[in-house]
């Protein structure tokens, strides 16, 4: 049973609030961990070298976005610039409204563990996996171009 009381209301506004989620492309992300000596500067060059890669073959990405887990990546500025680490992790994302080159971009990213800076490690999951990205609108609609309907189904309770 539902008790509504203290209730108070307000007139009606003339637009309704809509969510809109649609299709916005495909993502994919793909990590590498580079170990001591000389962490940070492996995974940037790594990036460096995928990025290059990514250039010769002509895809073109709407975002690339690269991140260096445990060098500042979450605090960016605000963290003290890192010492000698001894591993961090290399995250690279890819988005684009083509498939296939964010699927070329999953079969770019193992290369780097023979053709890239030494010691490096996590390629354990394998090969990215290309997802969709469903993206989100709020937006307000005219209340006059929406067909509302209520019904409220009441049932006894069960003793």
């Amino acid at each position: 049973r539902v008790r509504v009381h203290g209730v108070k209301g307000a007139p009606k506004t003339d637009q309704l609030k809509v969510s809109i989620a649609y299709h916005a492309g495909w993502k994919a992300t793909g990590t590498l961990v580079y170990a001591w000596p000389d962490a940070v500067e492996k995974a940037h060059r790594a990036d460096e070298l995928l990025r290059g890669r990514l250039d010769a073959l002509g895809l073109e990405f709407d975002e690339i976005r690269t991140e260096i887990i445990g060098a500042g990546a979450c605090l960016g500025r605000v963290a003290s610039p890192p010492q000698d680490l001894p591993e961090v992790e290399l995250r690279v994302g890819v988005r684009s409204s083509d498939r296939e080159a964010v699927e070329r971009f999953t079969r770019e990213i193992a290369p780097l563990i023979l053709a890239g800076p030494p010691s490096v490690t996590g390629f354990a999951g394998g090969r990215p996996r290309v997802q969709e990205v469903m993206a989100y609108w709020p937006a307000l609609i005219d209340r006059d171009v929406v067909e509302s309907n209520l019904r409220v189904d009441v049932r006894e309770a069960a003793p």
